[in-house]
């Protein structure tokens, strides 16, 4: 079984907008995310971590009628990326093989990317990445038994720690199309990828 967790619980204080709201070509940018993961078989669930706007992105998603998808809500989303990673992680179902951590503000990767990181781990990747040009991105695949791990983080650190302390367990998984690597932190950014972007 393969877990994703779509962390959209952030305040998005440096755009002053609630970033998966925006719309890319028309879509707010959650939705495209949660698509995206469904139109992947490989995924066998998708847990969406919601916090501030909660009422807003869960309408945002509104009409799909995909029995993976879930929505949970973290209380303490102020606290910090971590403390959603944790909770998405524990709605995770007991088992699960490996767990995507998605952006839920970070809409350009594509349905096969997910697929290819999938097939890294299942030829052992503890830790699949996708890299292009040097630079990695996300989403990014961790093996399932980091679960407990994962699901006692807390404040703002998420999982950046494993990473840099298990660094030799990663495997980088090169993606031709780079638009996994698109972060939208400012309205700027925004502006520049709003009608898509090149690829898409």
């Amino acid at each position: 079984m393969i877990s994703a967790v779509v962390l959209a619980a952030g305040e998005s204080r440096r755009m002053g907008k609630k970033k998966e709201l925006l719309p890319i070509e028309g879509t707010p940018m959650i939705r495209l995310v949660v698509d995206k993961l469904l139109a992947s078989s490989r995924i066998d669930e998708v847990i969406v971590v919601l916090g501030a706007h909660a009422d807003e992105v869960g309408l945002a998603l509104s009409g799909i009628i995909d029995e993976r998808l879930e929505l949970v809500g973290n209380r303490r989303f102020s606290d910090g990326m971590g403390t959603s990673l944790a909770q998405g992680v524990s709605a995770c179902s007991w088992g699960t093989d490996g767990i995507f951590v998605v952006l839920g503000d970070a809409p350009f990767f594509r349905a096969e990317d997910v697929d290819r990181l999938v097939d890294s781990h299942s030829h052992g990747a503890a830790i699949a990445v996708p890299v292009s040009g040097g630079r990695r991105g996300h989403p990014i695949l961790i093996d399932g038994s980091y679960r407990d791990e994962l699901a006692e983080l807390d404040g703002d650190a998420g999982a950046r720690h494993i990473l840099e302390r298990d660094a030799d367990r990663i495997v980088e998984v090169t993606i031709e199309d780079d638009g996994f690597l698109v972060d939208i932190d400012e309205m700027d950014d925004y502006e520049a990828v709003k009608n898509g972007i090149s690829g898409e």
